[in-house]
């Protein structure tokens, strides 16, 4: 069973990309911008899950935690100094 599954995905694969191929090459970029890529045709690409935009605010509601936002601030006073860069060795 094992074979023939890899067999099934490594024909998809190749589907795939000849079916991306296809779609790039006929896709009108002003009505879609993002270029196709193989994984849009492909059944056995699992989907990835996109990820949560949140604030601080709400992460920290989400955990329980009080949020004061003067804490956090990072202002030009706070962030960290710029280290100088080591002068250049010769090894000759």
């Amino acid at each position: 069973m094992q074979m023939a599954d890899a067999r099934r995905r490594h024909d998809w694969n190749i589907a795939s990309s000849v079916m991306a191929l296809t779609a790039e090459i006929n896709r009108d970029r002003r009505r879609r911008r993002k270029p196709f890529k193989p994984d849009d045709f492909n059944p056995y690409t699992a989907t990835k899950p996109v990820p949560a935009r949140a604030t601080v605010r709400q992460v920290a509601s989400l955990s329980g935690a009080a949020f004061h936002p003067s804490i956090v601030s990072l202002g030009p006073s706070d962030s960290c100094p710029k280290s100088e860069p080591e002068p250049p060795t010769s090894n000759c």
